[in-house]
């Protein structure tokens, strides 16, 4: 009986070891970024000529996009979940999962209750968990009905109660954090939750990127001049702990690895907007010697009064770029996590083959800036380094899922 007790012992911390050393330390998710989900009925169309003219033509095309596309991207994705023997345990949404612009709460109620039907008619049990994008939240009312319809779904999604779109929850060893660029975007609870959950490894999931990667290179949070120290310590808290930041917004795929005086973290962009079965990948590009002011000539025609003032955003970041990958396609990923590291494998469109396979996690044993590094913030390199040295220790053993 002593030789079977330490044998299954033995075999069990195998096993745990094998899976990235702690229960639950090795699965996968899908990642989606904006969908943009959409019904003609959805819409006051004289509350939309009237406050979003321009806005009309996109709605049509997203209507179309929902009816003859998405379908078929959750029932792809319910594939792979299914084949994945139990690997795939759920899903997360950057944002902007639905197209708002309704024109009243009711309306925008509806919409939000339609894209979880929809959801749960092509995959009925995995866990689906959205970020809270501009568009779920633009037209009256339609703050109030995220809170109303979508909190109570996060919250039956994470099995905790979610009280506001800034929250957390764990899987295994690692940490989710789901941070609201729009409404209680508060820098105190982002470092406060990171720093007080140990974690293997952090995810943020934030609808609009922390650093720029293509011509619109304004549309990042902080992007305000007079943000610069507001963002300056945003990006230190992600790279103090070596964050993996999953975003959207931008309707591209993207991979940056971004060093700060803190530490290194890894910023994850997919477009999961499939307007059609044919799906081909544009401006490929690869390599940090492609981020620069060059980037805004991929839209030659938005905005050409501020392209001067969008270029040189992008080439003052370009000092701070690793690593760089950028295209132009829609798709989805499947992310893979264990204690090996993380790795996604990138899809076109609806496909089931994958595009290309990235390692998420470069930045994790990133060295240190040095001093002379960054000498572009206004408060001293001593201060800087002091709060990294902060940042760097995580203390607390809860896991506890937390509101703000």
């Amino acid at each position: 009986m002593i030789v079977t007790t330490l044998s299954l012992i033995v075999l069990g911390l195998a096993g745990a070891i094998a899976r990235g050393s702690e229960p639950g330390g090795e699965y996968s998710f899908v990642y989606l970024g904006d969908l943009h989900f959409d019904k003609e009925s959805h819409h006051d169309f004289d509350w939309v000529r009237a406050n979003m003219p321009a806005d009309i033509r996109q709605i049509e095309d997203y209507v179309r996009i929902t009816r003859d596309h998405t379908p078929g991207l959750f029932k792809r994705l319910q594939n792979c979940i299914e084949s994945s023997d139990g690997r795939i345990q759920m899903i997360i949404q950057g944002g902007d999962l639905t197209e708002g612009l309704c024109g009243s709460r009711q309306l925008q109620e509806q919409q939000f209750r339609d894209v979880i039907a929809c959801i749960r008619e092509n995959i009925p049990q995995t866990p689906f968990i959205a970020g809270k994008g501009n568009h779920d939240i633009t037209g009256p009312g339609a703050r109030e009905a995220f809170d109303a319809v979508m909190l109570p779904w996060l919250s039956k999604q994470c099995g905790k109660q979610i009280e506001s779109a800034s929250f957390y929850f764990a899987k295994g060893p690692d940490l989710f954090v789901f941070f609201d660029a729009y409404h209680n975007n508060n820098l105190d609870w982002l470092q406060k939750t990171l720093g007080e959950n140990k974690h293997r490894y952090a995810f943020v999931i934030m609808h609009p990127p922390a650093v720029s990667y293509n011509a619109r290179s304004t549309w990042h949070l902080f992007s305000r001049e007079k943000d610069r120290a507001v963002r300056e310590r945003f990006l230190n808290i992600l790279g103090a702990n070596n964050a993996i930041l999953l975003t959207a917004h931008l309707h591209k795929y993207s991979l940056v690895e971004r060093k700060t005086l803190a530490g290194s973290f890894v910023q994850f962009s997919v477009n999961s907007v499939i307007s059609s079965s044919q799906i081909e990948v544009r401006d490929a590009l690869e390599g940090v010697e492609n981020y620069g002011g060059s980037l805004v000539d991929l839209e030659p025609e938005f905005q050409p009064e501020t392209k001067q003032d969008r270029m040189r955003l992008l080439e003052d970041e370009k000092p701070y770029i690793a690593r760089f990958e950028y295209a132009d396609f829609p798709g989805y990923a499947i992310i893979d996590v264990s204690g090996r590291g993380v790795d996604a494998a990138i899809y076109k469109g609806d496909s089931g083959t994958a595009w290309k396979k990235v390692s998420l996690t470069t930045a994790v044993n990133a060295n240190r800036l040095s001093q002379k590094t960054i000498c572009h913030s206004e408060r001293s390199e001593e201060s800087l380094i002091s709060d990294a040295q902060t940042l760097r220790f995580a203390q607390g053993d809860s896991f506890e899922t937390a509101t703000k």
